[in-house]
């Protein structure tokens, strides 16, 4: 399966499908777009069916791309297997960053 951004009004948008290597790509550039305007926008993340660290690194990027841009990036109804990897992403770079 594939994933799907669609936009749901001008600063809302909702991500569907399977987020992995092979649909993150064709995904990175679509909210860039929006962000353009250097307007705040909020993705929900409701319909993702599965993810993997592809996925977490997508949203981590649209939210460097947003900060860069003067806007906020907000995740809303992340399901559980994204936020489980986004937490353990987290926990492994605060422990590298403690150790050096």
């Amino acid at each position: 399966m594939t994933a799907a951004l669609q936009r749901v009004s001008d600063n809302r948008w909702r991500l569907t499908g399977t987020l992995d290597f092979d649909s993150v790509p064709e995904l990175r550039p679509r909210i860039r777009e929006a962000l353009r305007r250097g307007a705040d926008l909020t993705v929900d993340l409701g319909g993702i069916t599965h993810t993997n660290s592809a996925g977490v690194a997508l949203l981590l990027q649209w939210m460097e791309d947003a900060r860069r841009k003067g806007a906020t990036l907000r995740v809303q109804d992340p399901p559980r297997e994204f936020t489980e990897l986004a937490g353990l992403s987290t926990g492994t770079i605060s422990r590298i960053k403690q150790q050096t």
